[in-house]
């Protein structure tokens, strides 16, 4: 597991270390420059010419830094001081070092910015919280325009660590030298745009430092996700039996979306209750799909291991009706769409449960703004898990799942996702694992991992733009 702490978390950790282990700070600057140098040779080896930007605090002491290192292996080096110089401390110190072997830190220079073969960012760290004004958002724009490859140290200069949002302007780099921790912020929201490929130098810490602290959240990699396996002696009952409930009137697409991705989980049985109209449609969609009407549920309700209701599901009568049925069924459940539109104008909370919103139903339920939502999004997922229970998959950039004790967050996924109907194609997949035994928060990760990879899948064989919810199912 990625674990992925907050800009406190990561403060105190880095504090520990000078603390505990006797470590200067300049020390630490010295080995993230030392590790950032290898990346800077590693991505970019016919680079010699190095334009670095300094900021006014320990981002612009690793700058500095860096600028020795470099110079020192025979790189051409000019830095921009932007922003009132370190004064003291360890930037100043390293700021020090850097100047005293010749090199000569100047005002920012677009024309040094264009001769450059690669710049380095060091404007800001971790710590900013506030948006940036001018001149800061005007150069930053200026070296985004340059078009010049970049390498930011720690975090792209103008990204919030936590959440990812970018405050006011954000430095694009095409590489992210990451020091200790990974920092939430980096797979959030805009992080992923803007950081391009992040590599995390432990600095040379003992692991023993970050036990101390439980990660804010945690990340599967590439090759964590276990395969299902399926025993020989087994039958259709052993996989589970799902029951999803949708598809309105010129809706009934997303029902059988959510039905195919279902099936595609692995899941014994999949059956479907729609608009008695829609049956035969249903049926001729998918022959593996059972298809029934409203007067269906309670003995379908009965044998289901799991219901999920939302997709295509409407606010009318009918779906009322059937909502406040599912709601009073005890079973576990699975709620998106219309069904969480449902549940935030009579909110109730359930534990056995999984409520899948993207951030305007994350909106309607906590009646917040959507905005709000977004510029924090983990206090977003605990206030809905607190109002609601259960467990909460936010959705977006980094899909956020939190069950009141663990938090994952998915850095699988792509723009060309964004599409109407591939949230059905997730709420069935989750719910086709819950029914074959997993626990609600297993069945969450897993299900929005496995989405968001096949949607990864698809992306590589065509444009993101024509991604539709059906190619993602295929791969599943």
């Amino acid at each position: 597991m990625l674990k992925l702490y907050s800009v406190k978390q990561a403060q105190a950790i880095d504090n520990q270390a000078i603390t505990q282990l006797g470590l200067t700070g300049l020390t630490l600057m010295k080995r993230a420059a030392a590790f950032a140098f290898e990346i800077l040779q590693r991505q970019w080896p016919q680079a010699r010419q190095l334009y670095i930007l300094c900021g006014p605090g320990n981002n612009g002491g690793d700058g500095y830094a860096l600028a020795k290192i470099a110079h020192i292996n025979g790189h051409q080096v000019d830095i921009a001081q932007i922003g009132e110089a370190p004064l003291e401390g360890s930037a100043a110190q390293a700021r020090q070092e850097a100047l005293a072997l010749g090199l000569i830190a100047a005002d920012f220079s677009a024309q040094k910015l264009m001769q450059a073969d690669l710049v380095v960012d060091a404007l800001f760290g971790i710590g900013l919280n506030r948006p940036l004004e001018t001149p800061w958002n005007q150069i930053i724009d200026a070296i985004n325009k340059a078009q010049r490859p970049i390498l930011a140290l720690d975090i792209p200069s103008g990204l919030d660590a936590n959440n990812g949002q970018v405050l006011g302007a954000a430095i694009k780099a095409q590489h992210t030298a990451s020091f200790i921790v990974h920092k939430t912020g980096l797979y959030l929201n805009d992080g992923p745009d803007f950081t391009g490929q992040v590599h995390l130098g432990d600095l040379q810490l003992p692991e023993e430092i970050r036990n101390d602290l439980v990660p804010q959240a945690t990340s599967w990699q590439q090759d964590d996700l276990p395969c299902i396996t399926r025993r020989r002696n087994s039958h259709k009952g052993t996989y589970g039996s799902a029951l999803l409930i949708g598809g309105n009137h010129n809706m009934m697409g997303a029902l059988a979306l959510a039905g195919k991705a279902c099936l595609r989980s692995g899941v014994g049985l999949t059956k479907l209750i729609s608009r008695a109209e829609h049956q035969v449609a249903l049926s001729q969609t998918q022959p593996e799909l059972m298809c029934y009407q409203q007067t269906d549920f309670h003995r379908l309700a009965i044998k289901s291991d799991v219901i999920a209701i939302g997709p295509g599901l409407g606010t009318d009568s009918w779906a009322w009706n059937l909502y406040e049925e599912v709601c009073k069924s005890n079973r576990p459940l699975v709620l998106d769409a219309d069904a969480l539109n449902c549940l935030a104008l009579e909110p109730f909370h359930y534990e056995r449960w999984i409520l899948t919103p993207h951030p305007g139903e994350a909106s309607r339920l906590l009646e917040r703004p959507t905005h709000v939502i977004q510029n924090d999004r983990i206090n977003a997922i605990q206030a809905l898990h607190k109002r609601y229970g259960g467990v909460i998959v936010l959705k977006g950039a980094g899909t956020l799942i939190y069950d009141g004790q663990n938090m994952a967050l998915c850095r699988a996924g792509n723009p060309g996702m964004a599409v109407g109907g591939m949230g059905d194609v997730l709420t069935g997949l989750i719910a086709g694992l819950v029914a074959q035994g997993f626990s609600l928060f297993e069945a969450a990760q897993r299900g929005v991992e496995l989405h968001a990879r096949a949607g990864d899948k698809v992306a590589q064989s065509r444009s993101e733009s024509s991604l539709l919810p059906s190619d993602v199912i295929d791969v599943l």
